[in-house]
C-alpha cells in the first residue's frame, strides 16, 4: 500500500509540474501530456534515406537473416508482433521487441531495462551483441562497401571518398530512427483542435488520467520517462504463469540486471504509448495479446483496481488516438526510403 500511495504522490507532482511547464509555454492545453512537434526538423533527407535502406538490410546480421526492421515493423507501429523477436540464427528472445517510434523522447533508455541510454549506443552494440546481430562492424563495412548502390547513397548523404564508414553508418540510422516522429490526432487536441477527439476518446482520456495511468504515461511519449515495478499492487508473475503464459526467465529481474539493486527487481522502463493500438502484444515479456486485457492487468497490478468494460472501452479508444498520421506512409513505402515516405522530413543539408 505504501507502494502506492507512492505511486499517486507522484501522480500529483506530474499533473503540478505539467501545469507549470504549460502555463509557462503557453502553447499547448494545460495536459500532463505534451504534443510531438509535426515532424523532426534536424535531420538530413539523404542521411535518413540511407539509414532507412541500411535499418532494412539483413547484411547486418551474421546470417543475413535479420535487419534492425525484423524487429521493428511498420506495419506493426515499429514494434513486434511476434510474442518474443528472434535475432540472428533464430536465437529466440525472452522479450518483446518495443517500438522504435518516436524512440528520440525516450529519456529513460532504449529497452526494457534501460541497459542502453542513447540510439548511439544502441547501434554500436547490437551489431556484434550475439543476442541480436551476432555480426561484426569491420565485416559488415567490407560488405556494404562491395554494393555500388549503398556506396553512391553514402557518397550522395556524406561526400567523400571515404563516406563508406562505421561511423556515417551509425549516424545515418541514427538519423532514421530520429525522423520517425508520428504526432496524432490527440497531438491535434493537445494544441487546441476542439474536433479532434470523438466524445468517447475525450472521456477515454479523462478515465486515463482518473485512474491514475497518466503518472506513470506522461510527458512527450506518453511515457518512456522513467521506471516502475510491473506489479506494485500484486503478483503479476504468479498470475501470468497461472494462465499458462511462462514460467520465470531471466528477463524477467528487470533493471536489477543492470544496476544489480534488489529494490530493482521486477523494474522495467515504463514504455511509450504513442502507436500503442499497433504494437500488440503487450509487455516486455509480450504475454498479452490485447489492449483491452493489457488495460485490465495494469489497472488489476499496478493500481490494484479492476477496471469496468466500459472504461476500458473508452481508455482503448484514447489510446487510439495516438496513433500517428504519417504511420501509413511509413508502412506503404519501400523499405530503402520508409523514412521518405511521408515523415515531413526537411531539404538535404541539415545535420
Amino acid at each position: 500500500m505504501k507502494t502506492i500511495r507512492r505511486a499517486r504522490g507522484a501522480l500529483s507532482i506530474v499533473l503540478a509540474t505539467a501545469a507549470v511547464l504549460v502555463v509557462a509555454q503557453g502553447t499547448h492545453r494545460n495536459e500532463p501530456i505534451q504534443p510531438l512537434p509535426d515532424q523532426a526538423t534536424d535531420v538530413d533527407a539523404a542521411k535518413v534515406k540511407l539509414g532507412a535502406r541500411l535499418f532494412a538490410d539483413k547484411r547486418f546480421s551474421a546470417d543475413n537473416t535479420v535487419s534492425c526492421q525484423s524487429c521493428h515493423l511498420p506495419e506493426h507501429g515499429g514494434a513486434d508482433p511476434r510474442r518474443h523477436s528472434v535475432s540472428a540464427f533464430g536465437k529466440v528472445r525472452e522479450l518483446n521487441s518495443p517500438t522504435i517510434l518516436n524512440v528520440r523522447y525516450n529519456t529513460s533508455g532504449l529497452n526494457w531495462t534501460g541497459r542502453t541510454r542513447d540510439l548511439d549506443a544502441q547501434i554500436a552494440g547490437s551489431i556484434g551483441n550475439a543476442d541480436t546481430m551476432a555480426h561484426d562492424w569491420g565485416k559488415v563495412m567490407q560488405i556494404l562497401a562491395a554494393d555500388p548502390q549503398v556506396v553512391a547513397e553514402f557518397k550522395a548523404a556524406y561526400g567523400g571518398d571515404d563516406a563508406v564508414s562505421q561511423k556515417n553508418a551509425m549516424h545515418a540510422i541514427v538519423s532514421f530512427e530520429k525522423s520517425l516522429v508520428t504526432p496524432s490526432r490527440f497531438d491535434d487536441w493537445l494544441k487546441g483542435d476542439d474536433r479532434a477527439l470523438t466524445a468517447q476518446e475525450q472521456r477515454g482520456y479523462d478515465r486515463f488520467k482518473a485512474y491514475g495511468c497518466v503518472g506513470c504515461h506522461n510527458g512527450i511519449n506518453v511515457g518512456g520517462n522513467g521506471f516502475m515495478k510491473l506489479g506494485i499492487a500484486g503478483d503479476y508473475f504468479a498470475e501470468r504463469e497461472k494462465m499458462g503464459r511462462g514460467a520465470a526467465v531471466e528477463l524477467d529481474k528487470g533493471r536489477l540486471l543492470v544496476t544489480k539493486k534488489p529494490e530493482d527487481l521486477h523494474v522495467f522502463r515504463v514504455p511509450s504509448l504513442r502507436n500503442v493500438a499497433l504494437t500488440a502484444p503487450y509487455f516486455h515479456d509480450g504475454a498479452v495479446p490485447t489492449l483491452d486485457e493489457a488495460i485490465q492487468l495494469m489497472g488489476r497490478f499496478q493500481l490494484g483496481r479492476e477496471i469496468p468494460a466500459g472504461d476500458r472501452q473508452d481508455i482503448a479508444a484514447f489510446l487510439q488516438s495516438l496513433t500517428g498520421k504519417q504511420y501509413e506512409q511509413w508502412a506503404a513505402s519501400p523499405a530503402s526510403a520508409r523514412a521518405l515516405g511521408g515523415f515531413g522530413l526537411p531539404p538535404a543539408g541539415g545535420r
